[in-house]
């Protein structure tokens, strides 16, 4: 008798279960919240207020959280409150029909919208389908990248390497489906031995475990992570991450644009520097969510909305052009065509456009993709084997432009500290290989990591008329300028912050710069003579006394 009242109560519950769907509500307002915008410690972290004031953002209403007291009483009807986005002001919940109907006649509810989301199995296409093919050299670099080695050479990546750029001060988030076996692939060992893995969240089951469900975000993060010399190199092997699941692994629904719009405010909020997303959207399990081309416009997916205030709010956003180029539908998904996003497409080894990468333009005429990077294919760790393999897709060509951004970044900052990312965005752009004729294919072209250095004034250690030494530093540093009597000294932080300036003299052009005060890390000096200006990298580390 027992085992039989078991079992029916189990069949109850999964009958109930079934019964429910989940639902959109959106929020009338955020009234009598108990934040406000002068005190934002409360919902943003230091490193997250210390980027906006940086870059001069204003913290506004969209900042504030969703009004926890809506929250709660929403959960006092039975509905399980699954995501929040206070940039939407909507709340994503799980509710049977009853719950949602009451729900909707609450004064402060504007409108609810099912979207589905639970125990309907999945018939649409796979966004970013990962496809292994043969390396068409056949040929393992002997440089360090092993064959991520012509991935990192297109776009002069490891110059901004050796010039000491390598992500250290940046924190990317990477919204994915999963990522299996990041916990234990050695791609990821350095990683795991610094702890350059700050922060772990499941979106669709509202826990910190995200080392399974697909193998896709592994890949994905072994573009800009990976730091396993002789056989890859990541694109920002020193960046530290957050991953973020997002994905609904059996169906394809709205909500899970939703999801992403969650995830992109945790990014926000914790002070991340750059979303890399490899998703995209146009078409789902239920046909009245699809999209139709108009849609494309920058302005009608949740996930295009959420992207661009992302943007505005100081994180720059990279998003895979998409993987129809050869389909009936051949152009980008959302949130690539955001007005703020940097959307990118994928070239093959030889730099020629990959056949599958996603075209242009947006439905409001905007020239898609603005860059591109090897995606067909592309060296990558494979999660299923614990190997490293090819795939190709913008799903990789993506994140190589995220991590290779978060070098380039650091550069930029160096010369204009409050950039934002809009200001870097069109700075690389102008600067890429196609700037002069883009397209909807190519979009600006490929990044160019020493270019981007030398119109910056920068002047390579190793080629520069001067030379500073020792190099490393610890307690002091020296540099010889040829007779000249004095200098105005100005130094940098790796993220743009003015730590010294001072004039010094010397009667036979050696010139002596204390350090000992300085913390380790990595610093650029500006040396300004009467006749030129001079500026190169040096790296502190600890000193002696």
């Amino acid at each position: 008798m027992k085992k039989i009242l078991l079992t029916f109560t189990l069949l109850l519950s999964l009958i109930t279960a079934m019964a429910q769907d989940r639902y959109i509500i959106f929020l009338k307002d955020k009234a009598n919240s108990p934040f406000s915008i002068s005190n934002p410690s409360e919902y943003l972290s230091a490193r997250a207020i210390a980027r906006k004031t940086r870059m001069a953002i204003v913290i506004d209403s969209l900042d504030i959280p969703v009004n926890p007291s809506y929250i709660a009483a929403i959960r006092n009807t039975g509905a399980i409150v699954l995501n929040k986005s206070k940039w939407l002001n909507t709340i994503t919940i799980q509710a049977d029909t009853a719950q949602a109907i009451a729900i909707g006649n609450l004064s402060y509810v504007k409108r609810y919208k099912k979207v589905f989301g639970t125990n309907v199995h999945k018939t649409s296409i796979n966004k970013f389908p990962e496809e292994n093919i043969v390396n068409p050299s056949n040929k393992i670099d002997s440089s360090k990248y092993g064959n991520a080695w012509n991935q990192t050479k297109m776009l002069h990546a490891d110059f901004l390497h050796q010039s000491g750029f390598t992500g250290s001060t940046m924190q990317i988030a990477i919204i994915d489906a999963g990522f299996r076996n990041t916990n234990t692939h050695t791609a990821f060992d350095s990683l795991r031995a610094k702890n350059q893995i700050i922060g772990t969240w499941n979106f669709t089951d509202n826990t910190s475990f995200v080392y399974d469900y697909s193998n896709h975000g592994t890949s994905v993060l072994s573009c800009i992570g990976a730091n396993v010399p002789d056989t890859m190199i990541g694109m920002a092997p020193d960046a530290k991450f957050y991953l973020l699941k997002t994905e609904e692994e059996a169906t394809e629904y709205i909500v899970e644009e939703y999801n992403w719009a969650a995830a992109a405010e945790y990014a926000d909020s914790a002070g991340a520097d750059i979303i890399n997303s490899s998703l995209g959207y146009t078409e789902y399990d239920a046909a009245s969510q699809s999209y139709t081309y108009a849609d494309m416009n920058g302005s009608t997916a949740p996930i295009t909305i959420a992207a661009d205030i992302a943007v505005d709010k100081g994180v720059l956003v990279v998003n895979s052009a998409g993987n129809s180029g050869s389909d009936a539908w051949f152009y980008i998904g959302a949130p690539a065509d955001g007005k703020n996003v940097l959307s990118v497409g994928a070239v093959d080894p030889t730099k020629l456009i990959a056949g599958f990468s996603s075209n242009g333009p947006t439905s409001d005429g905007r020239t898609k993709p603005d860059v591109v990077a090897q995606g067909g294919p592309a060296w990558i760790a494979k999660a299923n084997t614990g190997s490293f393999g090819f795939g190709s897709g913008t799903s990789f060509s993506g994140p190589i432009i995220a991590g290779f951004s978060a070098c380039a970044f650091e550069l930029f900052k160096i010369q204009y500290p409050g950039a934002n990312p809009l200001q870097f965005k069109a700075w690389m752009k102008e600067h890429a290989d196609n700037s002069l004729n883009p397209n909807n294919q190519y979009g600006w072209g490929l990044p160019n990591g020493r270019k981007l250095y030398d119109v910056l004034g920068i002047n390579h250690l190793n080629k520069s008329k001067i030379t500073l030494y020792p190099n490393p530093v610890k307690d002091f540093c020296q540099f010889n300028l040829d007779k000249t009597q004095k200098a105005n000294i100005t130094i940098y932080s790796s993220t743009g912050s003015k730590m010294q300036q001072l004039d010094l003299y010397s009667e036979n052009g050696n010139f002596k710069l204390e350090t000992a005060n300085f913390n380790p890390g990595l610093y650029v000096i500006k040396i300004q003579t009467e006749h030129t200006v001079y500026s190169m990298t040096f790296l502190k580390t600890n000193s002696e006394k």
